[in-house]
């Protein structure tokens, strides 16, 4: 490796990374890829970030952005050597970073934490709402708890900005979406990226001599947008507002300028290609992010979203929950877990809905899975509650007689306690 004084070098095509890629060095990075694969003309770059102590997600996934667009676009290979700290070495396999840099060498990541969502691409409506429900279940499996209002919010920010790609970014390769959770700080954080027309470029088709700075300004205005046919504007807006909750964030680079949700633009030296927007909702005011949002009078509203499209029913007040879709398997402790705090989630955001827990085509599950899912349920919720709001549904012989000893092995145990 080749001693590096500042946080990114190159030499040749090799380009260095060292100390932390944050938001002050990343447009560096993405300065060095260009001036090795564009202006040097080398068909392979290797990033070397063994000397890298820590990366922040948005940047990371704004240079990711913009390595598949070198390869898709320019058949610029990638190399990386991934970093020697161990946490970091872990972050580039877990978060899908190093198969993204080279899906040649290294799998896609298998990675499935339940609150949140390694780095992904998606380049079509069908694959963005695919994201955006994974996105979404990964929030409802997660501790965070969120109440309905707030989920509903959550969901319509990461729909908003995604589809913020798909319809101005002008991108062949469309965008990458990460989610990260910080349970400790009751903050959800989600990136979104792409390597396409920017921002600036894109006001610049109604407004030709708007700076960079200005236009990123201008773009979180309420009802600004390039072209009203595809959209009212409110994305970024609503957005935004919602990020000013409690300890929430807001950023924006995008071409020569950059923004946070102070709202004051600066200008920066080093263009970034295309848009990243990185946004921290603070849940823990249960009411407050939806309240935030301050769109309703545009006619947004929280109704047909993932959760009433997933869990509801028009025709009775009932929520449904089908095992076979919603657990991973019915044989191990971990899933019964997930799956438990699902139920929970929803059950704490519909008090007054029973729930059926339909077990069709499932013929048997583990004594594990029993336990962790129906077993601790029954203990947590309450044996009133449980008897008066869970209902089992299309339940075989064998995998009832195991239901049926987790909860009392349960209750036997919570009535000596």
């Amino acid at each position: 490796m080749v001693p590096t004084s500042q946080p990114v070098e190159h030499t040749g095509n090799q380009v260095f990374v060292s100390g932390s890629l944050s938001f002050d060095s990343f447009r560096g990075l993405l300065a060095a890829i260009h001036q090795a694969a564009i202006e040097k003309g080398h068909a392979e770059v290797t990033l070397d970030f063994s000397a890298t102590t820590w990366v922040d997600p948005g940047p990371m996934v704004a240079v990711l952005a913009f390595c598949i667009q070198l390869r898709d676009e320019f058949d610029v290979g990638f190399s990386l050597v991934r970093p020697g700290a161990g946490k970091v070495w872990r972050l580039f396999s877990n978060a899908n970073w190093a198969h993204l840099v080279a899906p040649q060498k290294f799998s896609k990541s298998t990675w499935h934490p339940p609150s949140g969502l390694p780095a992904s691409r998606f380049r079509s409506p069908k694959e963005q709402d695919e994201i955006v429900s994974r996105i979404v279940d990964a929030v409802l499996t997660s501790p965070a708890g969120l109440a309905r209002p707030g989920l509903a919010a959550f969901e319509w920010a990461v729909n908003e900005i995604t589809d913020n790609v798909l319809q101005h970014a002008d991108s062949a390769q469309g965008g990458l979406v990460q989610l990260n959770h910080h349970p400790n700080r009751k903050q959800l954080e989600f990136t979104v990226a792409d390597a396409g027309r920017g921002i600036p470029d894109t006001m610049r088709t109604t407004r030709p001599s708007i700076s960079d700075p200005d236009a990123l300004q201008l773009s979180i205005q309420r009802g600004i947008t390039r072209d009203k046919e595809v959209g009212q504007g409110n994305g970024l807006f609503g957005t935004h507002r919602a990020s000013k909750v409690g300890t929430g964030d807001f950023v924006i680079h995008s071409g020569h300028a950059s923004i946070r949700s102070n709202l004051r633009a600066r200008e920066e030296t080093v263009p970034v290609a295309g848009t990243l927007v990185v946004v921290t909702l603070d849940y823990s005011d249960p009411e407050a992010l939806w309240r935030a949002l301050d769109i309703h009078d545009t006619g947004a509203d929280p109704a047909g979203d993932y959760i009433e499209n997933r869990y509801e029913d028009d025709s009775d007040a009932v929520l449904h929950f089908v095992v076979r879709s919603e657990a991973s398997s019915v044989g191990s402790r971990s899933s019964g877990r997930l799956s438990r705090a699902k139920i929970e989630n929803l059950m704490a955001m519909y008090p007054n809905y029973p729930v059926n827990i339909d077990f069709g085509d499932i013929s048997v599950v583990s004594s594990s899975f029993a336990d962790e899912f129906l077993g601790k349920l029954f203990v947590r919720t309450g044996a009133l509650r449980f008897m008066n709001t869970v209902r089992l549904r299309n339940v075989s012989p064998t995998a009832r007689a195991v239901l049926d000893r987790a909860i009392l092995q349960r209750a036997a145990q919570a009535s000596e306690d």
